[in-house]
């Protein structure tokens, strides 16, 4: 055990963990998950980022539902290259292989699908940020990276990378939001606890798109965004956009109302927003 980077104490009668140890078990976790996403899980103490472990493992062949976690990131990141660095165990930080069979225009709702599993597992309280930024009490609590590679033949993988601040809120580099953890007002679950509630609800809801289409997610996402009726401001490259948010298309884009019309927004990073 404490080869793969568990702190055990010696103490007179035995061993033990430290006090406030949390640490992440791959057999305990893996035995509790469902189809689709059954694992297998793989946690290590620190690795560079495990999107990028992740990604490495679906060129390789990797088949979906593989799970890889990690108690620290040396360079885990956000959007647009934002660097994310919570403390060792304070967060969850863990990257999932998905390989849907759909089409490079239809994969745009997979983030959303992601956000509205998170957002669920975490609890009532939470709305979304589009695409996919989880907040509570306005404060950012958990982010996530989607990569995926895709051709006109439709989709190959996607790497769905989620970090929730548990204990602490992390140094981040985003000025947009506050930081928060989902530990501030209440005592947060076990991070093995809530890496299996996320991990089965992101299946029920992957399941559910896969099979009866985007309707049912959309939906769920309406009740939860968080930008709806707001003006807000959204960048593409180079180029910003400032309209009204209303809501999403479809296929998941940024429905946006400005002075020249509706605008479908497929990519991008909502940089301001101002109440309605």
């Amino acid at each position: 055990m404490r080869r793969t980077g568990l702190a055990i104490e010696g103490v007179h009668d035995g061993y033990r963990l430290p006090a406030g140890a949390d640490p992440v078990v791959p057999g305990l976790v893996q035995a509790q998950l469902v189809a689709p996403l059954l694992g297998p899980v793989i946690w290590t103490a620190r690795t560079g980022s495990t999107n990028d472990d992740a990604v490495a493992a679906a060129r390789s062949g990797a088949a979906e539902g593989l799970v890889i976690g990690t108690d620290f990131q040396e360079s885990g990141r956000g959007r647009r290259g934002r660097t994310w660095l919570a403390e060792p165990g304070d967060a969850l930080l863990v990257s999932i292989l998905l390989r849907p069979a759909v089409s490079t225009a239809d994969v745009g709702v997979l983030p959303l699908v992601a956000a509205v599993a998170v957002a669920e597992a975490l609890g009532d309280a939470t709305g979304i940020i589009w695409p996919n930024d989880i907040l509570v009490d306005g404060r950012k609590v958990c982010g996530i990276l989607c990569e995926l590679s895709a051709d006109e033949t439709g989709t190959a993988w996607v790497v769905v990378g989620i970090g929730v601040n548990v204990r602490s809120a992390p140094s981040i580099d985003d000025g947009r939001w506050e930081a928060g953890a989902i530990g501030d007002e209440t005592p947060p679950l076990r991070r093995a606890d809530l890496l299996v509630r996320i991990l089965r609800r992101l299946g029920e809801r992957y399941r559910e798109w896969l099979e009866a289409g985007a309707g049912p997610v959309l939906a769920s996402f309406a009740d939860r965004d968080l930008l709806r009726g707001t003006g807000v401001t959204v960048r593409t490259g180079e180029r910003d956009t400032a309209g009204t948010a209303a809501g999403v298309d479809d296929l998941g884009r940024l429905r946006l109302m400005t002075a020249a019309g509706e605008v479908a927004v497929s990519a991008g990073e909502v940089t301001r927003v101002v109440a309605g």
